[in-house]
């Protein structure tokens, strides 16, 4: 078997030899490979380097140079725009269709990004160390020693909305935020009084508006002053009966809330938002406590599906 297949390879490769033969087609060998690459990299005959003369070598180099060119040429303008038409300290979108018209609300702590839950156990501290952690590291921000220099300035004596040196930053003093929600007491976590900071988003240029006594809202007008009406007040509740039956009495610190001195934000360096902190004084345990914080100026406007001018939150103390 195995020579009656030896026969038949040798017969058919016989035949191949005779039809290339007869056509008169010879198979390329390597040397003939070689040459064809040679005369492509350089022919004398034609005078071709690559297969093109010098001629349209010289055109080809001339449209790659323009086309660099132009392109180099669009990105500088494209940079020239960004960088020096464009002002790099105010956001561009601040029509009526922007969210950048009322300042949201945010809370601390959140360990939890994706959680606005505070839960903790009252008295056993491994439940609550991250959270005071978490309180603990945004306050150290607001240190006094860290708010020095020629672009701070101290605003103590300004009574009213601020008109002068706007690109100077307010010094924020902890001191208004009270004795009671510290790091002494770890923020009233031990004795189940949970401290809880609230703060303003910043909004480039935003300016707050004073109440007159015909617009003031009812639900803040027993503490608001006509004498002293600059003042973003801050009140929160209970989203549910059952939050306002056990969530106890709420204290706020400071009690008028964020002051308008610290107000408009223009993206000066060093700048802090005003804090303040929510104190729930005797909240009953085993209860899932619902509340939402809002914040009250003449110019905030409160959306509870896109959380504008306020902020929602749960509290459970085991």
């Amino acid at each position: 078997m195995a020579s009656q297949v030896s026969a038949y390879s040798a017969a058919s490769s016989a035949l191949y030899q005779s039809t290339i033969a007869s056509t008169g087609i010879q198979r390329e060998t390597f040397q003939d490979r070689m040459t064809q690459t040679k005369n492509w990299l350089y022919n004398p005959e034609d005078g071709t380097v690559m297969g093109r003369t010098p001629f349209d070598w010289f055109l080809y180099i001339i449209c790659i140079i323009v086309f660099l060119s132009a392109l180099i040429g669009m990105s500088a303008a494209f940079c020239g725009i960004f960088y020096w038409v464009i002002d790099w300290n105010s956001p561009t979108l601040q029509g009526a269709s922007s969210i950048l018209q009322t300042p949201g609300m945010s809370f601390r702590p959140q360990p939890e990004v994706r959680s606005t839950l505070i839960r903790f156990l009252k008295g056993d501290t491994t439940t609550y160390t991250h959270i005071i952690d978490h309180i603990e590291s945004y306050i150290l921000y607001y240190e006094n020693e860290l708010q020095v220099g020629d672009r701070y300035k101290d605003c103590n004596e300004i009574r009213t909305r601020r008109t002068e040196e706007l690109d100077k930053v307010c010094v924020f003093d902890p001191i208004v935020l009270g004795d009671f929600c510290v790091k002494q007491q770890n923020y009233g976590y031990d004795d189940g009084q949970p401290c809880v900071l609230l703060k303003l988003n910043k909004i480039f240029a935003w300016v707050p508006e004073e109440y007159t006594p015909e617009s003031v809202p009812d639900l803040i007008k027993d503490d608001w002053k006509e004498e002293d009406p600059w003042w973003i007040h801050v009140r929160c509740d209970g989203d549910d009966d059952t939050t306002r039956e056990n969530m106890g009495d709420l204290l706020y610190f400071p009690a008028q809330g964020f002051h308008f001195k610290h107000f408009p934000f223009l993206n000066q360096q060093g700048y802090r938002s005003p804090i303040m902190f929510l104190r729930m004084d005797n909240p009953r345990p085993g209860v899932l406590l619902m509340l939402t914080c809002r914040a009250f100026a003449k110019n905030i406007i409160h959306d509870r599906v896109e959380q504008v001018g306020q902020i929602h939150f749960e509290v459970l103390v085991d």
